[in-house]
């Protein structure tokens, strides 16, 4: 079971997941992209110090998962409402061979392996111990 308290923090929004001990991005990507190109939006939330912090990452498969509600909460996606809808499925760092990587769905409620050359958002994540 998921602990989340929704924060701003510096003007930016987070979602801190008390159980888990991880601090999530509170909407996400607005634009799906493949993944390298997630991993460069990343690098400028880092740039940035998006909540005035500098350690922002793709999510594993078992952190992105960990997010995964067993029923549909969030309008037609099995994620808790506390996040954006507009990420139904985001990119983890978890790859598979060169060019696969996983992706946890929410729309569909499952984990899938993906061509890295697939447009999919992204959760950045970052561990808060």
């Amino acid at each position: 079971a998921n602990d989340y308290e929704l924060k701003e923090i510096k003007g930016e929004k987070v979602v801190i997941d008390h159980a888990t001990g991880l601090m999530w991005h509170q909407y996400g990507s607005t634009e799906d992209m493949d993944l390298s190109r997630e991993i460069n939006w990343i690098r400028k939330l880092n740039k940035q110090e998006y909540a005035g912090y500098n350690d922002w990452r793709l999510p594993t498969v078992e952190e992105a998962a960990s997010l995964m509600e067993s029923d549909r909460k969030n309008a037609d996606l099995f994620v808790d409402p506390v996040f954006d809808t507009k990420q139904r499925v985001i990119w983890t760092g978890d790859r598979y061979g060169l060019d696969n990587a996983w992706c946890v769905s929410f729309f569909t409620g499952s984990v899938q392996c993906r061509s890295v050359f697939y447009n999919r958002y992204t959760r950045p994540v970052r561990s808060t111990t």
